[in-house]
Formats: C-alpha cells, structure tokens, sequence
C-alpha cells in the first residue's frame, strides 16, 4: 500500500506539525507504507504522531531529522521514530530516496504497562527522554540479527493479515528487545548542559523561525558564546546553525504551500525569508523542486496511489 503522508495534512501547534491522519486502529493496529521520494510526494516535512514509525533504506540516500537531531541515512540504515517526536525526511539533493515504513500502535509491543516484559523490558521505549541512537547501522553489534528482523517486520506488515499480525508483533519485540541489548537506547537525562541548550535554541527557532535569527542572536539566547554555540550546534545537529534555520524554514514553506493558497512570494516572507530568489534557491536545493512544482507535486500526490 502507497499512501501519502499528506493526506488529512497537519496542523501547527506551537513547536510542532500535529499529524492529523491516523496510521492505526483497533482492527489493524499498523500501516505499512513503500515511499520513494520525490517521485510520490517531494518530501515528509516537520510533523509528530502518537505511533512508533519504523523506516528500512532500501535505496538512495536521505537526510533525516528526529527529535532535534539531523543525520544521514543510506541502504541498509534503519531510523526509528518514537511516539510524539518532530521528524522529516527529504532526500539528498533531490535524489531517488526508497524506504519501507512501518507506522504502527504501542499495543503492538505490549499489552499492560503493569507485566513484567514492559517494566523489565520495552518501558525505556515510552518514556518522554528515551532517545535513540540513529541510525540503527552496520555498525550496531546487533546488525545481522535487526537486518533480519526488519526484513521479516516489512515482509509480515505487506502480508495483511492476521497471521501475519501474529508474526509481526514477535519480530517487532524482537527488534526492540536487540536495539536495546545494543545499547542503542539512552535517556535524555543523561545529555550534557550543554548539548540541552543546543535543544532549547532548536526549540527557539521552530517557534520564531519568522522572525530575524542571527547566531548571536540564538547563542545569546542560551548565553553560549558564538563561537561555542556554532561548534556545538554542529557536533550535536550535523548542521551549521544557519542551516538548521534554513531547514526549518523550509519545512513550515512545505506546510504552507501544500495547504494554503499562498504565493511564492508571500509563502517565502511568511516564513522568515526577507529575499524571494534566496527563498527559491534554497527551496531548490533541499526539496528537489521549485516551489510551484513543489505545490503541484502535492496536489497531485495526497491520495491513495
């Protein structure tokens, strides 16, 4: 099954894109999706859901955001998106990116928060400053035995059905129960003051990415020096600090442009861009389109294929 992201669209809510079409139900409490960006739909822009999200590179080459981190993802790469974390993917330079997703319920990995398997086990998974060490590589000691379990997961969810149901919610455990194993699995406590305040100015500039941002201005807003700040910013994001506004500047354009009767011009100002060819260019560069081609992509994609 091919589906949008897009389809029901998403609403702002201070820092984040709220999601506003379900992936789950009582019934069938999982969706699996085969994406290949651009050429189904340019781009998934900054957006949150209560489910877990699992992705599986199978070709290509994406830049992914999770949780107030950027990184690079290519062939084999698993990302795997907690409940309620801000994530968006777009493909390098506009380049063929083609994943397997698997968008599923909490109720797939457990029943009651109260037996054991959870409290021993899976609990860290569910805790609001869980973070994931992404993405799930090669590298991981565990690899052989998660490739395995995500091959098996994808072929399970394409299955659709309730044998199959049966099967994916062991493979699904599994892979959890071998992330964390792997030590893949840390909590946000644990992070340095500095690297929270690198956290707070991300948080700053999805909130005022309308506004004028200058590196002095965020640094001084975390009262870091710029020097520090840039330094940091980088280590921790994978982006320059004028990056990451840019970035974040062009995935508020994405909402705009897919669902609202905003020009080009006016879409770029909105957004915090003061130069109209910058907006343009920039656009461009990150998405794979401009922005008209962008806005007739999503028309043309956000229903079922």
């Amino acid at each position: 099954m091919i589906l949008s992201y897009f389809k029901g669209g998403f609403s702002l809510k201070d820092t984040a894109y709220e999601e506003k079409c379900r992936h789950s139900s009582l019934y069938i409490p999982y969706t699996y999706y085969e994406c290949v960006i651009p050429n189904f739909y340019p781009c998934v822009p900054l957006h949150f859901h209560s489910e877990f999200e699992i992705n599986y590179i199978r070709e290509g080459r994406g830049l992914f955001s999770c949780g107030g981190h950027s990184f690079e993802a290519v062939s084999g790469d698993i990302v795997i998106v907690l409940p309620d974390r801000l994530h968006s993917i777009f493909s390098e330079n506009g380049e063929k990116l083609i994943y397997d997703t698997v968008v599923f319920n909490r109720s797939m990995l457990c029943g009651s928060s109260e037996d054991r398997c959870y409290a021993e086990c899976l609990s860290p998974l569910f805790a609001e400053n869980t973070a994931l060490d992404l993405p799930v590589t090669e590298k991981n000691g565990n690899y052989p035995q998660i490739r395995e379990a995500m091959e098996n997961i994808m072929s399970f969810a394409k299955e659709n059905s309730g044998e199959g149901d049966l099967m994916l919610k062991s493979e699904l455990m599994k892979l959890f129960w071998l992330i964390i194993k792997s030590r893949a699995v840390s909590c946000d406590s644990e992070r340095k003051i500095s690297d929270k305040n690198i956290l707070k100015a991300q948080e700053y500039i999805r909130n005022n990415y309308s506004t004028e941002l200058t590196v002095k201005k965020l640094a001084d807003t975390v009262h870091l020096s710029e020097s520090y700040f840039m330094g940091k910013f980088k280590e921790v994001t994978g982006m320059s600090v004028m990056e990451y506004v840019s970035m974040t500047r062009i995935r508020a354009a994405c909402e705009l442009l897919a669902n609202t009767d905003l020009s080009s011009s006016e879409t770029a100002f909105e957004v915090g861009f003061g130069n109209l060819s910058n907006f343009n260019r920039q656009f461009r560069k990150a998405v794979g389109y401009s922005p008209r081609e962008y806005r007739k992509a999503m028309g043309a994609h956000c229903t079922l294929k």
